[in-house]
């Protein structure tokens, strides 16, 4: 009877490679996984990567995994029920994984929990030796942040800094500080800013930002309260506010947008009536009818320099508890 259980047609094995040159399975083995501790002569090694090369032999993928105590991939999770392809920011940021994990010969899952999901149920399946590190986007007061840090998977957060674990953000403050300069020397006095209800470490840090570069000039801050990215309603409270903005300093690109395409729908000339600058730097400038003006957060170095830092875990390595990639002002049309 014919055995089933055979290899894949034209999968070469160490074995066979073995056989082929005379030497024991044991000792090819280690020469094409380079294991620590063994030795063998430089002629050795030489014929059985040549042989290997000519018969292009690759590692079975479950046997190395096995061997290295590793799956080769890696997790992505976003607060929950958010991960949405159509938002901006983690297209970019899953697109930069994708590609970083490719490069390394890794692979990319991600975890998308809604709501009605426990914490114990996302903990556990995040725990259940799939992944091998996670790198994470979350606010810090969600439960599962907590848990995470006790356990002993190696977690990076991304983008929102998060005490409990190491982190890897842009310079939102400074970038903040380089808008406020900007719009300053533009000879506005009356700057407001669009803050969404959000709990996010980027949101507050913005928004302290903006607070202590306008109190620094002798400036009153005018936040302008929002929902996450739909800021159509803000152009009526900015209108209202007493002594009305010249300026305004929204959260990021998508509220930035959406307000302007506001102003467009109402007669108001941008920068002629307001000026409009975001943050992220992700919206298509081509696709635009006036260049934005915004801070470039350099997002494939933030993401990676999170798939370093987790590399670092996963080998044994101390790494800062938070990293900070520098942003960039781009000016537009809008300011």
């Amino acid at each position: 009877m014919r055995d089933r259980r055979r290899r894949p047609s034209g999968h070469v094995t160490a074995r066979e490679i073995a056989r082929k040159l005379g030497l024991s399975q044991s000792t090819v083995s280690r020469v094409l996984s380079d294991a620590p501790g063994y030795t063998y002569s430089d002629e050795t090694r030489r014929r059985v990567l040549a042989e290997a090369k000519r018969r292009s032999y690759s590692p079975h993928a479950v046997g190395r995994s096995l061997r290295e105590r590793r799956t080769r991939v890696i997790g992505f999770c976003s607060r929950r029920g958010n991960l949405d392809a159509r938002n901006t920011f983690l297209a970019e940021i899953i697109g930069n994984l994708q590609r970083g994990c490719s490069v390394n010969g890794e692979f990319l899952l991600l975890h998308n929990f809604p709501t009605s999901v426990p914490v114990n149920e996302m903990y556990g399946e995040l725990m259940s030796g799939r992944i091998d590190g996670l790198i994470l986007h979350a606010d810090e007061d969600e439960p599962l942040v907590a848990r995470l840090a006790e356990g002993a998977l190696p977690v990076v957060a991304i983008a929102d800094r998060i005490p409990a674990m190491p982190s890897v953000v842009c310079d939102d403050r400074d970038g903040i500080a380089q808008l406020i300069r900007h719009l300053a020397e533009r000879g506005h006095t009356r700057i407001a800013f669009l803050r969404p209800d959000d709990q996010l470490a980027s949101v507050r840090d913005r928004a302290a930002a903006y607070e202590s570069e306008m109190t620094s000039r002798g400036l009153e801050p005018v936040y302008i309260p929002v929902e996450y990215e739909a800021s159509e309603p803000a152009l009526d409270l900015i209108r209202s506010v007493a002594v009305r903005p010249t300026a305004v300093c929204c959260w990021n690109d998508v509220s930035a947008l959406v307000l302007i395409s506001a102003c467009r729908r109402n007669g108001v000339r941008i920068p002629d009536d307001l000026a409009i600058a975001g943050f992220d730097g992700l919206m298509d400038t081509r696709l635009m009818a006036q260049r934005l003006t915004t801070v470039v957060a350099h997002w494939p170095a933030v993401t990676e320099s999170a798939r370093n830092a987790l590399d670092a875990l996963l080998r044994g390595e101390e790494i800062p508890r938070e990293t900070v990639v520098p942003v960039a002002l781009r000016v537009g049309e809008t300011t």
